[in-house]
């Protein structure tokens, strides 16, 4: 289930854009809907120092991760929709 989005002042980073990839651009927009590092690293079950490496594009998250970000960001751009 994705969570309503946070109110934390926490940002999410973000690659620069000659590194970034679609790994790191998904988790990124996944952080921004669950409202910052700590709410997606505790939703996905990682450390949030591994997840802003991945953010950040310093790594490849495991394809279960990447996976779980997706769904988080189709499922909030449905509720945006008005379709979920």
């Amino acid at each position: 289930m994705v969570e309503t989005p946070g109110t934390g002042s926490a940002t999410c980073g973000g690659a620069p854009p000659s590194r970034a990839t679609v790994y790191s651009r998904t988790l990124q927009r996944a952080c921004e809907v669950l409202g910052g590092p700590p709410a997606l690293a505790a939703h996905l079950h990682v450390d949030v120092a591994e997840l802003e490496r991945w953010i950040d594009a310093r790594g490849q998250p495991p394809l279960d991760i990447f996976l779980a970000a997706v769904d988080i960001v189709v499922l909030h751009a449905d509720r945006a929709r008005g379709s979920a």
